[in-house]
């Protein structure tokens, strides 16, 4: 027979506490044999013909010799592992030749720019190709993470989820470093109020210190997240690409549905698929980067701020939540989601619902309710924190930030509790805090001068 989902529905009591957390508690004592398994050696290539072709090619070897046939549909991955390694090739080829032209020096770096823009033939193509890129890669790399999220399609791949768990935070870090490049006002006030949010991390004077090269940024700080950006970080980013598409190989492919076999040869249906999706994307972020200019504005001014300074899309849901407080939206808010990333494949030990979105029907209602829930409390938490200012006698105990983490809590007790599921209680934590960068993101967006909230149609004062 099928097994049953990871997640029955049970009623609350005793008799529905006692299966979540006997089973957390078997998880904690099995943690020694997880981290035996995370570095296990993986599938053996299977000895049929297939593998002949598969090893003659370099890009061929990089697959699986077969691969299971519901990793071949669309829904199951949307290919976005795909697109996110496409942007990355993009993002190499153009910043080889805008390295051609580039100079990284104050004096310098914003003429380079101007040249890129205007002189150059197609180099407004390149820059805005390189933009375009960069952008799409960070959100593809969130999604893709999601994807493998939601799809459990880290059991039995810890290794990898690692691996995987550390490309997004190099790719976050890779568009940070190359934000300040073109040295404009935009760009310069966004690494300032993006550097100084580290103040408010354990250690991190000492870091913003170590990136800027001193306590403000100058031409130290470009020189140094010039080296980050075209050495420094592509070299951790390609090794750390390897390793995970070497560990999924070794995996034998992607993970499919409930102990799925592998029969589907890798060539033609895999590579050709793959080949085609390639191709589409690299024909649409070149005509959107002949129709689009990258923006570039002043020229950066050290002694005239921006009002708002604004971090990048990204980092813009952080600079919210430290708004509302420095320890709770700065330090728990991103360190809380990030150890639950990384403990999931640690404590979810179950084996069924790999490969299904949610691992069923009970865990696609577990995560349409909580995520319902927590869309509607951050934006009501949000409206009150705005037309309020929030409670001045406990601001760091009352704000969005600290309502959200304590949410998150409650949503993994009591989906767990209720399913009976390590793996859904803590999908119902990580899809609140979900929510919360989504709210605080959109809030921060409509930020305009002294932060204060102006949706999208109203204009700014003095505008």
């Amino acid at each position: 027979m099928r097994p049953s989902g990871p997640a029955r529905p049970r009623r609350a009591g005793s008799e529905g506490m006692s299966p979540f957390f006997r089973e957390l508690a078997s998880a904690l004592r099995a943690v020694p044999e997880t981290m035996r398994r995370v570095f296990h050696p993986g599938a053996a290539p299977a000895g049929d013909p297939a593998a002949t072709r598969m090893r003659r090619n370099f890009l061929f070897h990089l697959h699986p010799i077969r691969v299971r046939p519901s990793t071949l549909t669309v829904s199951s991955t949307f290919a976005l592992g795909l697109c996110t390694a496409t942007l990355g090739f993009l993002l190499l080829v153009s910043g080889l030749l805008l390295m051609m032209v580039y100079a990284p020096d104050p004096a310098r770096a914003y003429a380079s720019m101007q040249d890129l823009a205007f002189a150059l033939p197609g180099g407004g193509v390149v820059r805005s190709l390189h933009r375009l890129a960069a952008h799409g890669m960070v959100l593809c790399a969130g999604l893709h993470l999601l994807r493998v999220l939601f799809y459990s399609a880290y059991r039995r791949r810890e290794l990898n989820w690692f691996f995987g768990l550390g490309l997004l935070l190099l790719t976050a870090a890779l568009s940070f470093t190359g934000y300040l490049l073109p040295w404009d006002q935009r760009a310069f006030w966004a690494v300032n109020v993006s550097t100084s949010m580290l103040e408010h991390v354990p250690g991190g004077d000492g870091l913003r210190s170590m990136l800027l090269g001193g306590p403000e940024i100058g031409a130290e700080s470009l020189l140094r997240f010039y080296a980050l950006h075209v050495a420094i970080l592509p070299a951790l980013l390609v090794g750390l690409l390897a390793l995970h598409l070497w560990r999924i190989r070794k995996d034998g492919g992607l993970a499919g549905r409930d102990n799925e076999e592998a029969s589907v040869p890798a060539w033609p249906h895999l590579v050709l698929r793959e080949a085609l999706v390639f191709l589409a994307i690299v024909l649409a972020l070149t005509i959107l980067s002949a129709l689009w200019d990258s923006p570039l504005g002043p020229p950066a001014d050290p002694h005239r701020p921006d009002n708002p300074e604004k971090a990048p899309w990204y980092f813009v849901w952080i600079q919210e939540a430290v708004s509302h407080s420095a320890l709770a939206g700065g330090v728990l808010l991103p360190g809380i989601l990030l150890g639950l990333l990384a403990l999931l494949p640690i404590l979810d030990r179950r084996d069924d619902g790999v490969g299904r979105p949610f691992s069923g029907p009970a865990g696609r209602r577990v995560f349409l309710a909580t995520i319902a829930i927590a869309l509607a409390a951050g934006a009501a938490l949000e409206a009150w924190y705005i037309t309020t200012g929030g409670w001045p006698a406990h601001p760091d105990l009352v704000n969005p930030s600290t309502g959200m983490l304590a949410l998150a809590l409650a949503a993994w007790i009591v989906a767990g509790v209720w399913t009976g599921s390590v793996r859904l209680g803590m999908f119902g934590a990580i899809a609140v805090l979900l929510a919360a960068v989504l709210v605080f993101t959109i809030s921060g967006v409509c930020r305009g001068p002294d932060w204060r909230f102006f949706w999208p149609w109203e204009e700014w004062p003095g505008v």
